[in-house]
Order: C-alpha cells, then structure tokens, then sequence
C-alpha cells in the first residue's frame, strides 16, 4: 500500500530538485534581500530580463553526460541483441554488448525584483540533479539564513 507513493517520491526527487537538500527551501531565504545577496551566494547570473520596472535574474547550469554501459543478460543472451548476438556469446564469438547511454543534468535559478532590486519571488527548476552544481551556494545560504540547530 505504501509502496507506491514511496516509488513514486522517489522518481519525482530524481526529476526535480533533490539533488541538495531542499533547493527551493534554501532560495526563498533570498526573497526580501537585495539582488547584490543572491549574486555573493550563486554569483553572476547568466541572464537578465525585464519587464515593466521588475527584472528577472536567471542562473543557469546544463550538463549533458554520455556514457556506455553493458546490457544485462540472462542465460548468455544479450536482451537487445537478440537470439543470434546471444549465441555468439555463448559459444565464445560474441563480446559483452554495450549501450550508449545520455544523461541530462540542468538548473535553472529565477529571481524577480522590483524597480529597487529587492528579491520579491526566487524559483528553480532542476533536472538529473543539476542543481548539485549550486551545492556550496545552498549550504551557505542555509548556514546563514536557516532554523538554528537545536
């Protein structure tokens, strides 16, 4: 009964931002401080909009990875290389079959100001743990602006 809610946070923690303790958590400590605050902690950011008087900050981080790993097999037979590829193994003409494989890591940070550059909304986005890249600027800001340890 439990089981499914357990597999299901655990998928929804590799699709978003789980990669650093509580990212969002950490970030929103940011809103109501100067633009100069969140610059000290993620440094410059990559990109600037604006709308009206309010500007958007964004810091971004993409990482695409790709490696090869080997396919499982059962009983000598490759499970993408099909009956003949497997019987090549077995009888010892075949290889150990690989996979070619892409993993996509990205972070993306937002800051909306005012016309006075005080932070009134911070959000992110994250994928494949990409937002490990801001691991050091998450502990130092929850080092400064977090709960107090008991």
């Amino acid at each position: 009964m439990f089981k499914k809610p357990f597999f299901l946070s655990i998928l929804l923690c590799g699709l978003t931002a789980c990669s650093h303790s509580n990212v969002g958590q950490n970030i929103q400590y940011l809103e109501g401080e100067h633009i100069d605050v969140a610059m000290n902690y993620l440094g410059l950011p990559d990109n600037k909009l604006s709308v009206d008087e309010r500007d958007i900050f964004i810091w971004g981080y993409d990482r695409i990875e790709a490696y090869d790993s080997p396919i499982r097999t059962f009983g000598g037979y490759g499970s993408s290389s099909g009956a003949f590829g497997g019987v090549g193994m077995v009888f010892g003409g075949g290889h150990t079959p690989y996979a070619s494989n892409v993993s996509r890591y990205s972070c993306e940070i937002k800051a909306l100001t005012n016309k006075s550059q005080i932070i009134q909304k911070m959000e992110h986005q994250s994928m494949g743990g990409g937002c490990s890249h801001y691991a050091d600027a998450m502990e130092a800001i929850e080092r400064d602006y977090g709960a107090p340890a008991p």
